[in-house]
């Protein structure tokens, strides 16, 4: 900060050539410049470091300071998002009449534009608004430039007609984003991905603790993105709406297993069909899906089963277990039908035939031996 006062001017050559002095800041005239939009109510300067001051009455000031301010954030786009924040500086209790604040240019060759708003105010522009020599890069944002206007405004609620000068220090930057790709995006991708695999599961079950531990992990990624994005309620980020989406597919996938394992269960015996999943099943779908509809059988629900298991039985092909039983029906029937008529399991009657035939075709050889 530097500005002049005419009171602190001398002639070198009366006193010993002396053409500058560091003097303590607090014995001299300091302009009362604040930040507008400070966002810490402590004060902004750390160390009051000296002044120097110089014959012609310029006075230079460089104190070490931190400034906290506060801008609008907007994370819709979060991690590849970019942010501007402005600095509003300018003088509180010094109208524009007594102090005139203007802006620093770094460079000689840098010039001081008059532009215009779109409410039609004028203010000065300068691109490099300030010295960016001793700046060191974030890790985290990158800076993309650093403006500076000066306006003169005027303030009629409290101060009249007479206007004040205030120069504001816009600020663009952008987030690195390997860190987030990395560590968040690349995941996220990838379980959303091992989402779609639980339909390729052949296990009922496994479906279900798949799916829940799919749904945990989501879960998990979320508070992480939670932690990392500042508060707002103004916008939901789109990585936020993605995982959102993506646990809800989870879910969905979990509420349709559930289902597959409770249909999957039933029976015919407890659990019939309702007449409307047969009408549509039966009659509706497999005119739209081009498939031969099955036959209508208006029989009660037992003949139903006996005469389903006796066209099956005859439209596979042939079998090496097959029986004639002509008290139940003419012709023969299959072992597996047979097992459902008589509620036991068709290996249990393989196996028995089995061992008949090898008692049988033991006795076969041991007659053929004493002949």
């Amino acid at each position: 900060m530097q500005w002049n006062d005419y009171k602190l001017t001398w002639d070198p050559e009366k006193w010993n050539n002396i053409r500058k002095l560091h003097v303590p800041s607090d014995q001299i005239w300091i302009p009362d410049i604040l930040l507008y939009n400070n966002a810490d109510g402590e004060p902004h300067i750390t160390i009051m470091s000296d002044v120097l001051v110089y014959y012609t009455g310029a006075v230079v000031w460089k104190p070490p300071s931190i400034y906290k301010s506060f801008c609008p954030i907007d994370i819709e786009y979060f991690p590849y998002d970019k942010q501007s924040c402005f600095m509003k500086f300018g003088g509180w209790s010094y109208n524009g009449f007594q102090i005139d604040v203007r802006q620093l240019p770094t460079n000689p060759t840098d010039n001081i534009e008059t532009q215009y708003d779109a409410s039609g105010e004028e203010y000065q522009f300068l691109e490099q608004g300030m010295d960016l020599s001793s700046y060191y890069p974030s890790r985290e944002w990158d800076l993309i430039s650093l403006t500076s206007h000066r306006h003169e405004r005027l303030y009629p609620g409290c101060c009249g007609q007479e206007f004040y000068i205030d120069v504001t220090f816009n600020l663009s930057i952008r987030r690195k984003t390997l860190f987030y790709t990395v560590n968040l995006v690349i995941p996220c991708m990838l379980i959303a991905i091992l989402t779609t695999f639980v339909f390729y599961i052949p296990g009922i079950e496994h479906k279900i603790s798949f799916s829940i531990a799919v749904l945990v992990t989501l879960t998990v990624f979320y508070l992480v993105l939670i932690d990392l994005i500042p508060p707002t309620s103004m916008v939901i980020p789109l990585i936020g709406k993605y995982l959102l989406f993506t646990m809800f597919l989870v879910s969905a996938s979990i509420f349709l297993s559930v289902l597959t394992v409770s249909y999957y269960r039933r029976a015919g015996t407890t659990h019939p069909m309702p007449k409307w999943m047969r009408h549509v099943f039966l009659k509706t779908l497999p005119k739209y899906l081009f498939i031969k509809p099955p036959e209508d059988d208006t029989s009660e629900e037992s003949s139903n089963r006996s005469s389903d298991l006796l066209s099956s039985a005859t439209s596979r092909r042939a079998s090496p277990y097959f029986l004639s039983i002509s008290n139940l029906i003419d012709g023969q029937m299959r072992l597996s039908q047979l097992a459902q008529l008589r509620g036991m399991h068709p290996d249990l009657i393989r196996r028995m035939i089995d061992n008949v035939s090898f008692i049988a075709d033991h006795f076969r050889a041991m007659k053929k031996d004493d002949q």
